[in-house]
């Protein structure tokens, strides 16, 4: 039987422009892209009575995770510079949270749309490779998947 597999390579995550008819442009060089590792707290409601001696639990409030990208770094590049819309210029501004598409494989297969904000830029400079930019965005509230 045939793998239904897909590969990654063309996946993007775009970042919104706050506009009224928001326009996502693509971030420049992403190596490596994680979407929303989602989870969802666990409520202990075990009782003297809970069958067999085992706790017994409820699901509580859903935390739509994070999303984490490795790229090139390429500091002067429009998407990734210290100037709005760049993820330096993102992560300096006040005006979070912000409109963030991942769009998966080519076509794409999905699009995950969030509402998120920069909580980690980390460049990172080994002289024995390129320029590496790693990007951790917080999702608050619900992701949508279409």
């Amino acid at each position: 039987m045939a793998s239904s597999a897909f590969w990654a390579a063309g996946s993007l995550l775009q970042s919104g422009d706050g506009a009224g008819s928001e326009v996502f442009t693509s971030i420049a060089e992403i190596t490596k892209l994680t979407p929303p590792n989602l989870s969802r707290d666990d409520i202990d409601v075990t009782h003297t009575l809970s069958s067999n001696g085992y706790r017994e639990f409820i699901g509580g409030w859903r935390d739509g995770g994070e999303v984490s990208m490795e790229a090139n770094w390429l500091p002067t590049a429009a998407t990734q510079s210290y100037t709005s819309p760049g993820l330096h210029g993102l992560f300096n501004a006040k005006d979070v949270p912000h409109n963030w598409k991942i769009l998966v494989g080519t076509g794409p297969l999905i699009t995950i749309a969030f509402i998120g904000f920069i909580t980690a830029f980390e460049p990172d400079l080994d002289i024995e490779n390129q320029g590496k930019l790693s990007v951790t965005i917080k999702i608050s509230g619900k992701p949508t998947v279409t």
